[in-house]
């Protein structure tokens, strides 16, 4: 039987190969390769587009190694019912659901390596592409929404409400919390800070509040004219950078910063689905095999071309319903595990019906 799993693996992996080198260029090119030609022609140096594709290419890659392997198990699968090796293998007593063992060992492979790309690979690499591309450019970077972010060397938790002005070293609406031995200690309000260089921050027009065992002890507060400096040991230039969106973020720290969120329901709802986005997305590999896998096998011929077709269609279908399942649950209509995890059930039950089905 390992003769039959590694042979069931080499059918597999030059059509998944294929599968990753061909959507790769094709959502690539959709999504990015018109605007960087017009930076280019702008005057960006090749060199640096060359590294900004590099760097964004792992983003994609996350999207389209489920696709492969479902084009792979169709490929794969088809020209085994056509050369009637599957009629072969039912001779010698090989039922389906053991030749299907090393396709679900594949899905698993693939989910564990998307997951991986999406936690790992794609956060640093678009962190290091926006930094390129707004070097290049000779942009700040700076947005009108709210956020938060951690200073670890005074282990501190900075809200910002009103946003961030880079170019004008400037937060608005500002709450920094700072922490002792896990406890919160100091409170800082202001309506801006401003940064002074170093770790300097000025405060202006707010509280500073002093926090004891039962609750508030003291407060000192400055108005506009006056200013408090306080310790944040991030530039703005890095505060910027850490303005991420959550697929910049592996799945560790967009569940920290979903924790630090409290007032803004429609925010925390966004930030769940994608959380558990960061899991669906991946695990779609294995959905795909196995709605894939049953249908390859028929007494059909075509070969890549109709492979390459079914694929498609699976795609199309599969992707729509994960649109609108999240747009619910973004809505507030479906609570967010079932927004993003709900098409992967729903892949579950309908490949293990399939199987089912194909078996007898």
């Amino acid at each position: 039987m390992r003769i039959l799993d590694r042979y069931i693996g080499e059918e597999l992996m030059w059509p998944f190969l294929f599968g990753v080198a061909a959507f790769t260029s094709l959502f690539f090119a959709g999504q990015n390769l018109l605007k960087l030609t017009s930076q280019v022609l702008q005057g960006m140096p090749v060199l640096k587009a060359v590294e900004i594709v590099a760097l964004t290419l792992p983003s994609v890659v996350v999207y389209t190694l489920p696709m492969s392997a479902l084009l792979a198990v169709l490929v794969g699968f088809s020209r085994f019912s056509s050369d009637s090796e599957m009629t072969a293998l039912y001779a010698c007593g090989v039922s389906l659901y053991r030749t299907i063992v090393p396709v679900i060992c594949f899905g698993i492979i693939i989910s564990g390596l998307g997951f991986f790309f999406s936690d790992y690979i794609v956060p640093k690499s678009n962190q290091a592409a926006r930094r390129v591309q707004a070097q290049v450019m000779k942009e700040q970077l700076s947005t009108n929404r709210p956020f938060v972010f951690i200073d670890k060397d005074t282990d501190s938790t900075i809200y910002v409400r009103g946003g961030l002005n880079a170019k004008q070293h400037t937060m608005r609406e500002v709450t920094i919390v700072r922490y002792r031995k896990g406890l919160p200690n100091v409170v800082f309000q202001a309506k801006r800070a401003e940064w002074e260089g170093g770790d300097v921050w000025k405060l202006y027009n707010g509280s500073a509040y002093l926090l004891g065992e039962s609750g508030v002890s003291s407060t000192v507060d400055f108005g506009e004219w006056e200013t408090k400096e306080v310790r944040i040991n991030q530039t703005p230039e890095q505060v910027a950078m850490n303005l991420m969106n959550p697929e910049d973020m592996s799945f560790a720290q967009l569940r920290r910063y979903i924790g630090e969120l409290s007032s803004d329901e429609e925010k925390l709802l966004t930030m769940k689905v994608s959380l558990y986005n960061k899991i669906a997305i991946p695990m779609t590999a294995l959905i795909f095999v196995l709605i894939g896998t049953p249908l390859a096998i028929r007494p059909a011929r075509g070969g890549t071309s109709v492979g390459i077709g079914l694929s498609i269609l699976i795609i199309f279908a599969y992707w729509f319903i994960w649109h609108f399942s999240c747009a619910l649950a973004n809505q507030g209509s479906l609570n967010p595990i079932i927004g993003a995890l709900g098409p992967d059930i729903l892949g579950v039950v309908l490949g293990g019906i399939l199987i089912i089905r194909a078996a007898k």
